[in-house]
């Protein structure tokens, strides 16, 4: 099979590295496990608290390999900047806030593709500290989050949201033929929860709290592995569904990553206010040409073929839930 290089589409948001080594006898082995979108990797350990302030931290308490986990930070006094490091690793990341109102802050925290935990592990650690405008440093907030492991694959396409609701995936694949010549049809392209796996062996193997049964992972997940799998050319649209808002009271931010070859190739972040109203309804053809996409990325043509043909999935208990349900509202 030969290898397809990438083109990142207009709306596509490249990962962003802005790692600066600061030691240099010291490997930074936090990135091993994950990093933080647009900041610095110091190469040094996690400096220690200074002063008695304190922070709260909301993040996910779950993770997936090639994931990300939307991180909101509240403090009673102003952040000059972030600290995140890993408790038992070298190496922290700094980050250079802007406040979303007041002294509330966030950041995006992009879980590791090759993730490796011990042997009996399931859980990582996360530590958050704020540096304030005297350079004091709050008591270190930490956290152990779980692990669940994942399809990864050539592609993979990520969504992770920060409470529990039902926020559902869609992947819509570029146009393609069979291998008698005939278009596959806008359902053979659809990956979400009612197709969870295309044509080209593409698969929904992780969708989270359907139908508001809260499973708290608040995560989902497509991948395409194995030998056979087909990743077509051209343009993917990737849609981003609250099918149903469990809890109308609190907002609900989202992120979406995008690995191609092992490579971060997009992310971007997003948030369905307080009151957003519940969809019911799957993202079918009519609405996708009428709707702009949450993300696209595009893979370049380089002659791929397809291999073998993937019989369509059955559709999932919780699929079929959720579409009784829809069918009554």
């Amino acid at each position: 099979m030969k290898k397809i290089t990438l083109i990142c589409g207009a709306v596509l948001v490249a990962a962003t590295m802005l790692f600066v080594a600061c030691g240099k006898d010291k490997e930074a082995t936090i990135v091993k496990f994950f990093n933080v979108e647009n900041a610095t990797l110091v190469s040094e350990e996690m400096p220690e608290a200074t002063s008695d302030q304190t922070i709260e931290v909301s993040m996910n308490g779950t993770a997936i390999p090639g994931g990300s986990s939307y991180v909101s930070i509240a403090s009673e006094v102003p952040a000059r900047k972030i600290l995140v490091g890993m408790k038992g690793q070298t190496g922290y990341y700094e980050l250079l806030p802007s406040a979303i109102r007041g002294n509330e802050y966030s950041f995006v925290l992009m879980v590791a593709q090759n993730i490796t935990l011990g042997e009996e592990e399931t859980t990582f650690n996360v530590q958050v500290a704020i540096v304030d405008e005297n350079d004091e440093i709050s008591q270190i907030w930490e956290t152990n989050v779980n692990l669940m492991v994942v399809g990864t694959g050539t592609l993979q396409v990520s969504l992770s949201f920060d409470n529990a609701k039902d926020v559902d995936l869609h992947l819509i694949e570029p146009e393609y033929n069979y291998e008698d010549g005939y278009p596959v049809d806008f359902y053979g392209r659809h990956i979400y929860y009612g197709h969870i796996m295309s044509y080209t062996g593409g698969e929904l193997d992780l969708d989270s709290n359907a139908g508001c049964s809260i499973d708290n992972v608040n995560n989902e997940n497509i991948t395409y592995s194995g030998e056979d799998v087909f990743v077509a050319p051209g343009t993917y649209k990737v849609y981003v569904d609250l099918f149903k808002n469990c809890d109308p009271t609190i907002a609900t931010n989202y992120v979406v990553t995008v690995f191609y070859g092992g490579n971060l190739i997009a992310s971007r972040s997003g948030r369905f206010e307080v009151d957003a109203e519940s969809t019911f309804n799957p993202i079918d053809e009519e609405y996708v040409a009428e709707h702009e996409p949450f993300l696209t990325f595009r893979i370049a043509d380089k002659g791929q073929k397809m291999v073998k043909p993937f019989s369509p999935a059955p559709m999932t208990e919780s699929a079929m839930e959720k579409e009784a349900e829809a069918v009554h509202k």
